[in-house]
C-alpha cells in the first residue's frame, strides 16, 4: 500500500489498452464514489494517470491518499492526476509541472 491507509485500483478484467469514452466516464464515477466513502478520512485524494504502469498494456487506475509522508509521494508530484476534495466537492486536474486547472463545480 505505499504507506497509505487506503488505495483503491480499478481495472479492466480483460488486457485492454484502451477503454471507450462512456466506459471510461463510468469507471471515473465509480472510482469516486468509492473514494468517497474509503478516503472520507482525509481532506484530498486522488485519482492517479497510469504513468508509472507496471503492466502498460492493461487499462487501470489507481486511487489514494496524498499523505506526504507514504513512500510514493514523490511518484504522486509527477503523475497527472485528479484531486478529489471531500468537503467543497471540487475536482482539480494538476500535472507534473504544478499547473492546476480551475476546479470544477461541485460533484454532488
Amino acid at each position: 500500500m505505499k504507506g497509505h491507509r487506503e488505495r483503491l485500483m480499478l481495472l479492466h478484467k480483460s488486457h485492454v489498452r484502451t477503454l471507450d469514452e462512456g466506459s471510461i466516464g463510468e469507471a471515473y464515477l465509480l472510482m469516486m464514489k468509492a473514494g468517497s466513502k474509503f478516503f472520507s478520512y482525509t481532506n484530498q485524494w486522488a485519482i492517479f494517470e497510469p504513468v508509472y504502469a507496471t503492466v502498460p498494456d492493461h487499462w487501470h487506475r489507481v486511487a489514494s491518499d496524498l499523505d506526504k509522508n507514504a513512500q510514493d509521494y514523490s511518484q504522486i508530484l509527477k503523475t497527472p492526476r485528479m484531486i478529489i476534495d471531500n468537503h467543497d466537492g471540487t475536482i482539480s486536474r494538476v500535472y507534473p509541472d504544478n499547473t492546476m486547472l480551475e476546479p470544477s463545480n461541485k460533484t454532488c
